[in-house]
């Protein structure tokens, strides 16, 4: 029977295919630009006390968080954040290419910290090289050796709990900023598609055979990535994301919704005159316009229903196959469609 919880399973269906091909994406973005080693390097900067603070007018200001939410983030003086990274300890964890580690354990980063503080390794070195370090890094570790009572086991281990909980942080700078690339790669998709959740739920509601037929392909699909193998290396992680991308998209594309944009090739009045006239040239030339589908009549619902599409790849997949799992138990026990009691 065709009704409105038969259209829900349908829409959360495609948001599920669509944010997969938002997750890939992101993912590949994520890997080019090595946004998880920028953000490490930001948040050891900031423990380090060498983070600027945004200033300027509002609009800089501004500009500089997009940079930073894209992992872009202006960190010119970072003169011990860049020594420590220099340390062999942390040096040979950066990826080929000079990209910077994306993890750095605990104790990796207490011990190369000692190190570039203090040649020798001793605690009289430590307080004398602090001296003439920045303030709010002498003020830092200065207290950690004091409560260590210049035991330097105990201060390494107070270094470590500090870094964990510095990476806490990070990690929620890290999710909160790979939300804002998948909302953007969602938004630029949807409108480059012309994925328009209020047109669809309009049209889904019109066509209750494609709504049986996505009903029925979500009882049987079964996300491709649990069975997926990891990769065992950066490039051949790249290599299966990509692959992953255009499995997805041709999925996506197959699933013929209505979506995408009316193609219009048109011949120039002018061409088409110069060609009637005696000795006139007949050169093929098309102007192609793209217009919205029929019934897509207001621009600003069709914006908000791109920003409503954005948002739904945001969740990611994870959510929305599960949500229809939980959708097909209210509907019945996961009963398919055209089965009966």
């Amino acid at each position: 029977m065709f009704g409105m919880l038969d259209v829900i399973i349908a829409m959360i269906f495609i948001y599920a295919f669509f944010a997969s091909l938002v997750s890939g994406i992101n993912e590949l973005l994520v890997q080019v630009v090595a946004m998880r080693g920028r953000v490490l390097f930001e948040g050891i900067a900031m423990m380090l006390g060498e983070l600027p603070k945004d200033t300027g007018s509002w609009i800089v200001r501004e500009y500089k968080k997009v940079k930073r939410k894209l992992g872009f983030a202006e960190i010119h003086h970072a003169r011990w954040t860049n020594e420590l990274y220099a340390h062999p300890l942390i040096d040979t964890l950066s990826q080929p290419g000079g990209a910077r580690p994306s993890y750095i354990s605990p104790q990796t980063f207490s011990t190369a910290l000692v190190h570039v503080l203090s040649i020798d390794g001793s605690v009289e070195g430590l307080r004398k090289s602090l001296e003439n370090r920045s303030k709010p890094l002498n003020k830092l570790l200065g207290s950690m050796l004091d409560d260590a009572q210049d035991n330097l086991d105990t201060f390494k281990t107070k270094v470590e709990d500090h870094y964990n909980a510095v990476m806490d942080r990070v990690g929620g700078w890290y999710k909160r900023r790979t939300q804002f690339v998948m909302f953007l790669v969602g938004l630029t998709l949807a409108g480059c598609l012309n994925v328009d959740s209020i047109y669809i739920v309009q049209q889904l509601q019109r066509n209750p055979e494609q709504v049986q037929k996505l009903v029925a392909a979500a009882a049987e699909y079964a996300p491709a990535s649990e069975h997926a193998e990891a990769a065992s290396t950066e490039q051949e992680k790249l290599i299966q994301t990509i692959r992953e991308i255009n499995i997805k998209k041709d999925d996506f594309k197959n699933m013929g919704l209505p979506i995408g944009w009316n193609i219009v090739k048109e011949t120039p009045h002018e061409q088409i005159a110069a060609e009637h006239k005696p000795g006139g040239s007949k050169n093929q030339e098309l102007n192609i316009m793209f217009s919205l589908l029929p019934g897509q009549e207001s621009m600003i619902l069709v914006f908000a229903g791109w920003a409503v599409t954005a948002l739904a790849g945001v969740l990611g997949a994870p959510f929305w196959f599960d949500a229809v799992s939980k959708v097909f138990a209210i509907r019945g026990s996961g009963r398919k469609p055209g089965q009966t009691d």
